[in-house]
């Protein structure tokens, strides 16, 4: 009877520790989540406000396009390399000769 007792309540100290954890685990990802969700609503006004610059200052739209902000007009080609990326030689070869 002892023995179960004993089990019974290392069992009890092992849920209860589980319990804790799970809830300060649980808190932690509300507290991102609160974070992740202003940071997320602050980009999409900024990004909002761009777009409705770009309606008196078109100069600004080729940002716009290239961090997809702005659909691109209908007629314009797909996107060209990324900024910073290396010209392309062509030839298909990798680098290092082989």
């Amino acid at each position: 009877l002892v023995a179960v007792l004993s089990l019974l309540s290392l069992l009890s100290c092992w849920f209860s520790a589980w319990w804790f954890f799970g809830t300060r685990d649980l808190q932690s990802m509300r507290l991102q989540y609160q974070i992740m969700t202003k940071i997320t609503s602050t980009v999409q006004g900024l990004a909002n406000e761009a777009a409705d610059y770009s309606r008196r200052n078109p100069g600004i739209d080729p940002i716009l396009y290239q961090f997809e902000v702005k659909p691109p007009p209908a007629g314009a080609a797909g996107p060209g390399p990324a900024a910073g990326s290396p010209p392309s030689t062509g030839t298909g070869a990798k680098p290092g000769g082989r």
